[in-house]
Parts: structure tokens; C-alpha cells; sequence
């Protein structure tokens, strides 16, 4: 066991982070936005995901969190003052929303405020912004004047491996101490343009994925694309989603839910006709994959989409088909013609 590498519990703590929105920085819309309120947001996106798991959620499906002022000027070692326009800045930005709960009769004070932390917009422009603020934080091009020497590889020293490709190349610099002399720069290997070239393609692809994702309800709302499925329950699968193509498969997963339930109970529905057998389909249908994700986040889940799939076909079953089933059983009922029987004894 002397070469076994343990997870010490010192070296956990050291790499845990939050993460912090790009957007906030390079985005025009929120760069006027205090410092301290940008961490303030990064903070309480955190809470978020503990909400989650507490099951915080309102009537309407909403995710809410709790975070009192002294807690929230504890965290940020700041007094309330600051905490006050922390919020109203946040507020002013439209990315926060606070809802009093009342009094608390039993308590004898007011109940906390429930805190609803609204998401980032990110234009195209964004996009190409925070394209550029990438390529500027990978330059790293020696623009000083002077000599840089880099070591040759393969310990190589003579002329020839200066001119060499993978080697240094000497070039006529002027004004080096006031006079002519040399400067020595890195040629450029193609390998590391091959791999710079990759690495900003593949910021590229992640970016106009998120561009995607966060459009994901206006995407599957089109007429284009044949869904049944909701746009608050669209923005639900967003918001547990991190790439629109995995969004894309949790609706196709509902979808073959249903026709899963469909065939095995030998029954057909039509998702937007539910009303009319007093099934609140919409509501019904979001919390039930909100359950599937409040398990993925308090339990060890292998599968997602397995999990969604069972959930949504067995209520698919249980709800709405039972729900068809017994108002058509009503219905025959009541048309079926009564028997009219005579008095045999007249």
C-alpha cells in the first residue's frame, strides 16, 4: 500500500471551486456590474444546486433558495449596506427576483424571502466576445524588444540547428541598445499551430453549443419540429442539461416514453387533448422529470435517460391513459339505452 496515491482530505478541500460565468466578464451588458456582485451571483448559482436537492421548488415549478442577508454578508465580509445594494444591483440586472413570505406568527418575525436567481443572456455578440477574450489570453507572442533565446531540442548547438524548423531562427533586430544587432525568436512548429488551432475550434464548437442550449424552448417550439412536450418543461430539461444535443435526447426519451405506454397498454393519446379527461398534463409531466432529476442529484443514477424513460412511461400509464380509460368506461355508460321492463301483473 506504500504506493497507493489516497485522496487526503487536505487535498479535496484544495480543488474545490465554483464556477464562475465568462459572460460576466467579457458580455458589454454586464461589465459595468460591480465585482462583488458578480461573485455574488456565482455564489448563489451554487445555492441553486442545494435547493435542487432540498426539493425547493414552488406551485409553478420553480426552483427557489434562502440566503438572509447577515449569511450572505458573512460569505462576502461585508456589512448589510452592501448586501442591500449587492441585491438591488442584481435586481437592477434582472437577475434577481425576491418574493416576502410573510409573517411568521409561531416565530414571532418575518419568514425568509424566497430568492429566484434568473439565468444570463448570451447574444452572438457575446460569443464572438468571449472568442476574442480567449485568443487574448493565449497570446503569447514576445513583443519586447531584445534578445529571447530558447533552447534547441535534442541539445543541438550548431549553426544548422538554428535554421532548423524545430530550432531557433536568427532575424535582424534594430534599435537593440541603440544599435544593429540580432534577435533570436521561436520558429513556429506546426504542432503547436495544429494544436492552438484545435483548442480555439473547440472553444468554438462548446460555444455555439451553449448558444443553442440556451434558445434549446424557441428551438423545439418551432412548427418545424414536431414535439408535444411543453416549453416550461423544455426549460426544465435546459436547465439539468449540459449540451443541447443531451437536451435533444431527453425529449426524444419522452417521446418514446409514450409511445412505449402507448403500445403496451394497447391505447393512444393525444398529449394536447388531456384536459379534456381531467389529467394537468403539463404540471404532471414536469414534476415527474423533476423527480427523475431530484434523484439524479441525491442518488447515484447510472442513466438519465433510463431513469426518465420509466418515470415518464409508467405515468404515462398510470395518469393519463387511466384517465382516457375510465372517462370513455363513463361515457358508454351513459349512452348505453335503459331497459324498459313491463309490468307483466297489469
Amino acid at each position: 500500500m506504500n504506493n497507493f496515491k489516497f485522496f487526503n482530505v487536505n487535498r479535496i478541500y484544495n480543488e474545490l471551486f465554483y464556477q464562475f460565468p465568462k459572460v460576466l466578464i467579457a458580455s458589454d451588458k454586464y461589465k459595468k456590474m460591480s465585482d462583488s456582485t458578480k461573485i455574488a451571483y456565482m455564489l448563489l448559482k451554487a445555492r441553486l444546486e442545494f435547493a435542487v436537492q432540498r426539493n425547493q421548488v414552488d406551485e409553478n415549478g420553480n426552483v427557489y433558495f434562502t440566503f438572509t442577508i447577515s449569511e450572505l454578508g458573512e460569505v462576502l465580509d461585508c456589512g448589510k449596506q452592501k448586501v442591500l445594494a449587492i441585491k438591488s444591483q442584481l435586481e437592477e440586472y434582472g437577475l434577481l427576483y425576491q418574493k416576502q413570505m410573510g409573517f411568521n406568527k409561531t416565530l414571532g418575525k418575518n419568514n425568509p424571502n424566497r430568492l429566484y436567481l434568473a439565468e444570463l443572456e448570451v447574444t452572438e455578440n457575446d460569443i464572438y466576445q468571449l472568442q476574442s477574450f480567449d485568443d487574448t489570453m493565449k497570446e503569447n507572442v514576445d513583443k519586447s524588444e531584445g534578445m529571447k533565446i530558447i533552447p534547441t531540442p535534442q541539445g543541438k548547438t550548431n549553426t544548422e540547428s538554428i535554421d532548423n524548423q524545430e530550432g531557433m531562427k536568427i532575424i535582424p533586430c534594430q534599435n537593440v541598445d541603440k544599435s544593429e544587432g540580432m534577435k533570436i525568436i521561436p520558429e513556429l512548429n506546426n504542432n503547436i499551430l495544429d494544436t492552438n488551432r484545435h483548442n480555439i475550434d473547440t472553444e468554438k464548437d462548446r460555444l455555439q453549443d451553449q448558444l443553442l442550449l440556451d434558445n434549446f424552448e424557441t428551438i423545439m417550439t418551432n412548427d418545424s419540429i414536431a414535439t408535444f412536450v411543453p416549453e416550461r418543461v423544455l426549460n426544465l430539461i435546459k436547465t439539468f442539461s449540459s449540451s443541447y444535443s443531451e437536451a435533444q435526447k431527453t425529449v426524444q426519451t419522452i417521446h418514446n416514453a409514450k409511445k412505449k405506454a402507448e403500445i403496451e397498454s394497447g391505447i393512444s393519446i393525444v398529449f394536447e387533448e388531456l384536459d379534456s379527461y381531467y389529467v394537468n398534463a403539463e404540471q404532471e409531466l414536469y414534476t415527474t422529470l423533476l423527480k427523475a432529476y431530484q434523484k439524479l442529484k441525491t442518488e447515484k443514477v447510472e442513466n438519465i435517460q433510463n431513469l426518465i424513460f420509466v418515470y415518464v412511461k409508467n405515468w404515462f400509464i398510470e395518469k393519463p391513459i387511466a384517465a382516457k380509460v375510465s372517462s370513455e368506461k363513463r361515457l358508454n355508460s351513459e349512452s348505453s339505452p335503459s331497459t324498459i321492463t313491463k309490468d307483466w301483473l297489469e
